[in-house]
């Protein structure tokens, strides 16, 4: 018989640690995801439901902590609007202000239950949550009344709308299998219980629901707001901490005194909620002032997207007092993006891609430390082509790609300029945009402007229908744990291909529209493939179509090992969950991180 989770599930003789790693298919690699087999939690033969988060003796290994303090931070713009449903670039806002059903840590494969007590995959398309009695929304929050599973269902409710009407940053990928447009339904037979009905099978649900922007807010807070959204809407949830100062120098955030007891927390959960009483952060757009203001002391946790950190600055890092620094395994993807209404021919596509050298861009903006990107990051190893495999599709040849161009016309077609844009806010950006402008000024023969822009001007032209640019530098960090998503959504019509780089299925151009139904079928197929596998196979094959293509984005390379600097006296940070990004367990949505000093 097949290795199918589902099958396995209704056999009952699924433990709830291989359920977990079944729903999680390679997150994490092999290793974390699918690492504990015995039949520790075996439960007699019935259908497996996950127990309460945590137990005695998850409680007692809990590290203590200190109450109190302010944990600083700082990044480079204020946000564009605070909506769970449209905006995934303001994690901190979404894990501080709401509440979320559970967390999914990326090391250890596990789901740690939040608002849930617990769950159940009844079958490949019905999910099941019960909730804990006794949570409420904050005081000033649709009157401080107790959450249901309704509030759970309108929130989750709310994603199609606001892709179709909000410009929703938070794109299909993540829930297009609830998609309420598209056959999905909610039920809630009682207040503390909702049952997902899916439209479809999707291996990483349990995965991206871990993502801080499933949030549950109150309908009131939506209904009752100017705009019948939540983007001006500081509180609207029951989450730990309440939003206190919103102003363009920064933000602020205090405890909720309605905040719920966790009983028998998991793992970074707390019963008396996080030991941390606030958590402040200040805009500071230099990148050198920032790392100033953290080596004064100023700030507890630095930004890595706005101060890069390579492994010659990490060096002089350790040595400064005071600061500690993190070393990890890079979760990162990094894409230069076609406006695939420009890019038909194929052959403009390949000159591009043959056009620079990565061994060189790897030496010089990852000081040597670096590894080829691809359609799938990485890190995610089952599933992901190997360094060898990507090597065969990203080669460096000047002279063919300047054959290319010019038997494809790529001077007339595009005025003999070619555009580049990139975010002023992401310096790594920058420094590829002009690294492989440079080398492309060398072989195509091109004037090749770089174009880098502050965040708000970066979305704004990421999202306009008429693309100002040719190229485009992305990446996005919404929920880096799970693979459909990490890399594949810059590819992907119903992720960020189908709004970046115009990849659409509706695209008036037979060729755009044409390749973008082969790369959402392909897609889908590995989405809903539920044997590991077989999933496997599909995957590949998505991806050597993407690479083969050169289709939609090409991938840069990526830093090898990352680096978190932190002050000292911050403790409990989550070593082994902060590269994962706002998906996971990144420091941002523990309880248990506190500060001593």
């Amino acid at each position: 018989m097949q290795d199918n989770y589902w099958t396995k599930l209704r056999r009952g003789s699924v433990t709830r640690r291989r359920f977990l790693a079944g729903s999680a298919t390679a997150a994490a690699g092999s290793a974390a995801i699918l690492a504990g087999c015995g039949d520790d939690d075996d439960n007699g033969g019935k259908t497996s439901t996950a127990a309460p988060s945590g137990s005695a003796s998850a409680s007692a290994t809990q590290a203590a902590g200190k109450r109190g303090g302010t944990v600083r931070l700082v990044k480079s713009v204020p946000d564009v609007g605070v909506d769970p449903a449209v905006t995934a670039t303001y994690a901190l806002h979404t894990s501080k202000v709401y509440s979320h059903t559970h967390l999914y840590q990326a090391s250890t494969g596990k789901v740690l239950l939040d608002m849930a007590l617990s769950y159940e995959q009844v079958d490949a398309t019905t999910l099941n949550f019960k909730l804990r009695p006794g949570i409420k929304f904050a005081p000033d929050v649709a009157n401080g009344r107790e959450v249901t599973s309704a509030d759970l269902a309108y929130s989750w409710s709310r994603y199609p709308e606001a892709l179709k009407s909000l410009g929703s940053q938070f794109n299909k990928i993540n829930w297009g299998w609830m998609d309420v447009g598209n056959g999905a339904k909610f039920e809630t037979p009682d207040p503390l219980t909702v049952t997902i009905k899916q439209n479809n099978p999707f291996a990483s649900n349990l995965i991206a629901m871990g993502n801080c922007n499933f949030a549950v807010v109150a309908k009131e807070a939506v209904e009752g707001s100017s705009d019948k959204t939540l983007r001006k809407v500081d509180n609207a949830g029951s989450g730990p901490y309440r939003m206190v100062k919103h102003e363009s120098t920064g933000t602020r955030f205090e405890r909720n005194p309605n905040y719920y007891r966790h009983e028998n927390p998991a793992p970074t959960f707390v019963a008396d909620g996080p030991y941390v009483d606030a958590w402040e952060e200040r805009i500071i757009a230099d990148p050198g002032a920032a790392k100033a203001a953290f080596l004064s002391g100023e700030v507890d946790i630095l930004s890595t997207a706005l101060v890069p950190i390579d492994k010659i600055v990490a060096e002089d890092l350790k040595k400064q007092s005071g600061v500690k620094v993190l070393e990890g395994e890079s979760t990162d993807h990094l894409v230069i993006a076609f406006d695939a209404v420009k890019w038909t021919d194929p052959r403009l596509r390949q000159a591009i891609s043959l056009g620079w050298d990565r061994d060189k861009f790897i030496r010089t903006v990852y000081v040597g430390d670096g590894l080829l990107g691809g359609p799938v990051s990485p890190c995610f190893k089952d599933l992901a082509f190997s360094q060898a495999k990507l090597k065969e599709y990203q080669k460096y040849d000047p002279a063919q790609a300047k054959k290319l161009w010019d038997e494809a016309g790529g001077a007339q077609k595009f005025g003999g300029k070619l555009k580049i844009t990139a975010n002023a806010g992401i310096p790594v950006m920058g420094q590829a945009a002009q690294f492989i402008g440079e080398d492309l000024k060398k072989s195509l023969g091109v004037d090749v402007q770089v174009d880098i822009v502050d965040g708000n001007t970066y979305v704004a032209k990421a999202v306009a229908p008429v693309k100002e640019w040719d190229l485009f530098v992305a990446y996005h960090l919404a929920v880096n744990t799970m693979p459909d998503y990490n890399a594949l959504t810059l590819y992907v019509p119903s992720g960020f291909g189908g709004i970046f780089p115009n990849m659409r299925l509706d695209s008036s151009n037979a060729d755009v529209a044409a390749m973008a139904k082969e790369i959402e079928t392909l897609y889908q197929a590995q989405a809903r493939e539920l044997d590991k596998a077989a999933r496997k196979t599909k995957m590949d094959a998505l991806q050597e179509y993407l690479l083969k293509n050169n289709a939609t984005s090409l991938p840069l390379p990526i830093q090898k090992t990352v680096y978190q600097p932190i002050r000292d006296k911050v403790k409990n940070f989550p070593v082994n969950d902060w590269m994962w990004g706002a998906g996971s367990a990144d420091g941002v949505r523990v309880h248990n991180l506190y500060l001593d000093g």
